[in-house]
């Protein structure tokens, strides 16, 4: 009994053992176009076998097989076969994957496919690989030995990059290979990370910014291009802001700033203190600090082109996430093979939350509270300092921006788009000065819209057609308030519209030289309104004045109206030579006819670019700009120290046209991981008034006057590895020449005599880390050179004769990237950053302003001061899918 009781279940035992054998040897394979590594995941628990492989083996192959087998080996092989990959069995569960090992000896010769001119120096890159190799001056290459299983890359600055499969060649003779002109021409790098990923230098001599290649730079959590600029040397923000960005010794109103072609008139959230373009939707930015082309016109100082999305998206993707001060969020859809759509959309939360994060809170210091210093006769320090404080629940405060960009393809020698922006900053504040109130009401909008269509045609004609509306809008109005009673008012309202259309053809008589033609007209229309009534009116109202300058019945201490239209015609022509050795030589002419002037003003332009070898190169520019707009400079007594400008056109009478000569020379050297840059330069700006410039309260009285800028910027920049280390410094002097103020010149209010940077990065593959320390001068200002408490009369001393502390702070920041999903659809980051880690606060500007004082009721003069930044940090959450 027993027996047959074993037999049955040794029966059974092996029946069921037999089910399971074959249950695991039957492999179904069912794929059409899968990743090779998702397939080999998923067969890993099929088969029990172990697949060992490096993921840029498989990163670029995809796999379509349908079978049902039970032969692991001739699955293995199938596999091979279909992947182009060795399968090689070690042990009875392990599988290594390794590429098939194909070398072969090749050569040829590389051609322009219209002129049939050889392409000398082209880059020739082996994929997936480091090797790269360049063609002779007759265009031959030659490659011995290698692996062309993934192709080889052909790259010609220009031309349409193409790929060579081994089939293409002939083993035994060299055949000739074409290259074709592209649609677009981006600029040719000669220095990759001139300071970091994604910040390179252009052949041009202008810096390119690369928003998705971009690293992490000193006290940043995002890629934001006008703080990442400001760690370059000759660049920067005396006043710690975005929005009021110096390029060598110029100001900030005389910068050009264009995002997808649409002039911009305010580029700062918070008084400037975060920019308003979103960098997740920006590709990047290219600055110019000298030596623009011709097509670059209405402004005498630098310039900072940003592009939108250029691409349309490979495939639908979306991010969002939030930092100290804001949310965020986008998408970049991909609507078929030839339309992409692009929007995005940032909005501050704090004012949804009802208390404020660390980071808010150290701007809003800044931002809102003056340190008051007592003074003395001559204007020196008396007493305790004292702060103006925030009234508690009297604040209101939130900003926003969004953007829409449509891509279209509608073939592949043309391009289209269409972008929209809007942004919009909105504050109420409540500023509490012993028993005095000081109210601020503040709004400001930008609104944007452009179109571009460029093509190419013939295989050398380029053509572009642009155009593009911009509406600013600014109103602001501070109310002084004594013991309840209004005793003071003033508005300020400033609007700006600009729109044009420009059109350019450029053709390509060779690979060396190419000649463009382009003309523009456009149209600016500024009003402002600047309003002062010191009677204690409390229901003056700044609609009581319209744009056209009529006033109310009531009569008014001060009240400035202007409304003016300027339209711009202007032309230009470029030629551009660029020979085999990687030099270039532009020549550019700029004629501009302004309406307010009724006359033409040339603009020369120069750009040479001269490689002396490998590691050397030599530049020089030379330039002439206009600028028919400018900003007035407030220093009246109100609280709202930030973003005080004004903007104004010309009238050939107070606000004269401005005009720059500028000159630079320099060498840089790049070799072995060092790159040295050098560069010196003079500018000579002509038309400046106290008006536009302002000296504190020094001068009320209206004068003309230049200046005189000299300037040296230097780079030192050492790579090991991923670690980088750079010492940027700027020498900068600024002299203003105005007779009616000073017999002698003076520094002007932006000559920051040095500047210097020591910065040091390390990345890896999750992690970036970066240090940096930023030192500079101290700006100059004007001091109290008496006062006399019974009349109220106050006199100040020499403009500009002293200086400020000079400023120095320490920046951190690390962040660390994760993904959640295996196949990268779903990817995060999360970083945080600390500014001025050791908490020193310095005065960045000085006024004065008189008051009563509330015990002996006689009048007393204070020395208001706004301080720097303090110790602010930020962090940053960011999902991808």
């Amino acid at each position: 009994m027993h027996v047959k009781k074993l037999r049955f279940f040794l029966f059974v035992f092996l029946l069921v053992q037999g089910f399971v054998l074959h249950s695991q040897s039957v492999i179904k394979v069912d794929y059409k176009n899968v990743p090779l590594k998702q397939v080999l995941e998923d067969l890993e628990p099929q088969t029990g076998l172990l697949f060992s492989y490096s993921d840029e083996l498989v990163r670029d192959r995809s796999i379509s097989l349908k079978m049902e087998t039970s032969d692991v080996a001739a699955l293995l092989n199938i596999l091979a076969k279909t992947a182009n990959l060795n399968f090689e069995r070690i042990g009875a569960n392990q599988v290594i994957i390794t590429s098939v090992k194909s070398n072969i000896s090749v050569c040829g010769y590389l051609f322009d496919g219209i002129s049939k001119t050889p392409l000398a120096y082209a880059t020739l890159l082996i994929k997936g690989t480091l090797t790269g190799f360049t063609t002779d001056e007759n265009g031959y290459f030659s490659l011995e030995d290698v692996n062309l299983d993934k192709g080889l890359l052909l790259q010609y600055i220009g031309y349409a990059s193409k790929i060579l499969e081994t089939e293409d060649f002939e083993l035994s003779t060299c055949k000739n290979f074409y290259l074709f002109p592209k649609v677009e021409t981006l600029q040719e790098v000669i220095v990759k990370s001139y300071l970091i990923t994604g910040i390179d230098k252009n052949k041009d001599g202008s810096i390119g910014l690369n928003s998705e290649e971009l690293g992490i730079l000193p006290g940043l959590v995002e890629p934001d291009i006008f703080q990442s600029v400001q760690w370059a040397p000759g660049i920067t923000s005396i006043n710690e802001t975005v929005s009021d960005i110096q390029i060598r010794g110029g100001s900030a109103d005389q910068n050009l700033i264009l995002y997808d072609g649409i002039k911009m008139y305010n580029t700062g959230h918070f008084f400037g203190m975060l920019s308003i373009f979103n960098p997740y939707t920006t590709t990047g930015a290219t600055i110019f600090k000298s030596g623009a082309s011709a097509e670059y016109g209405d402004r005498i100082s630098g310039i900072i082109d940003i592009a939108g999305e250029t691409q349309i998206p490979e495939r639908t993707n979306f991010g969002l996430g939030f930092n100290g001060t804001q949310a965020d969020v986008y998408s970049k859809i991909r609507l078929g093979d030839k339309v992409g759509l692009v929007l995005s959309g940032r909005r501050s939360y704090v004012d949804l939350l009802g208390n404020g994060t660390p980071t808010f809170d150290a701007i809003s210091e800044k931002v809102f509270q003056n340190t008051i210093v007592d003074t003395g006769p001559l204007g020196q320090i008396e007493g305790e300092e004292d702060e103006e404080t925030l009234l508690e629940g009297e604040e209101t405060f939130f900003f926003y921006d969004t953007n829409i960009k449509l891509l279209i393809k509608p073939s592949e020698k043309d391009s289209l788009s269409v972008t929209g922006l809007l942004t919009r900053n909105d504050l109420f504040f409540r500023l509490l000065d012993d028993e005095n109130i000081s109210q601020d009401a503040l709004v400001s909008e930008n609104e944007g819209l452009s179109f571009n269509w460029s093509g190419v045609k013939a295989n050398r004609w380029h053509h572009s057609l642009e155009g593009y509306y911009s509406n600013y809008n600014s109103n602001y109005r501070n109310v002084f308030l004594e013991e309840q009673t209004a005793q003071e008012e003033s508005v300020r309202r400033n609007s700006v519209k600009d729109y044009g259309i420009q059109t350019a053809i450029e053709y390509d008589f060779s690979v060396k030289h190419a000649l463009k033609l382009g003309y523009q007209i456009s149209k600016n229309e500024v009003f402002y309104q600047l309003f002062r009534d010191e009677a204690g009116t409390e229901d003056i109202d700044p609609e009581d004045s319209d744009e056209d300058g009529e006033e109310s019945a009531d009569e008014r201490d001060f009240n400035e109206i202007s409304n003016r239209v300027n339209t711009t015609n202007a032309i230009y022509g470029t030629y551009s030579f660029r020979p085999k050795n990687r030099g270039l030589l532009s020549l550019g002419i700029r004629a501009s006819k302004f309406s307010l002037l009724n006359n033409w003003y040339l603009e020369p332009r120069l750009n040479l670019e001269y490689p002396v070898n490998r590691i050397l190169r030599l530049k020089v520019t030379a330039e002439r700009r206009y600028q028919t707009l400018s900003q007035l400079i407030e220093f009246d007594d109100t609280r709202l120290r930030l973003q005080s400008g004004t903007w104004t056109l010309t009238d050939q009478d107070l606000i004269p046209l401005l005009e720059s000569n500028q000159y630079s020379a320099g060498a840089l050297l790049d070799f072995n991981g060092w790159t040295i840059d050098l560069d010196a330069y003079i500018k000579n700006i002509d038309g400046l008034t106290s008006f536009t410039n302002g000296f504190t309260n020094a001068s009320e009285e209206y004068s003309q006057g230049t200046s005189d800028i000299f300037g040296m910027d230097f780079l030192l920049k050492k790579q090991l590895g991923n670690y980088r280390i750079w010492i940027g410094y700027t020498y900068n002097t600024v002299d203003y020449n105005f007779a009616e103020l000073s017999t002698t010149k003076f520094s002007g209010n932006n000559d920051i005599t040095h500047n210097l940077t020591l910065s040091n990065t390390y990345e890896t593959a999750k992690w970036k880390f970066s240090l940096g320390w930023n030192y500079r001068t101290g700006a100059p200002f004007t001091p109290v050179q008496s006062f006399n408490p019974t009349t109220g009369d106050l006199v100040f001393g020499a403009i500009n004769s002293r200086r400020l502390p000079d400023y120095h702070r320490l920046d951190a920041s690390a962040l660390y990237g994760f993904k959640i999903a295996k196949n990268n659809a779903l990817k995060g980051e999360v970083g945080v950053s600390f500014q001025n880690i050791y908490a020193r606060q310095v005065p960045l500007s000085v006024f004065y302003r008189e008051d009563e004082n509330p015990i002996t009721g006689l009048p007393e003069i204070e020395q208001l001061e706004q301080l720097s930044l303090g110790l602010t940090p930020n962090f940053v959450f960011r999902l991808n899918f």
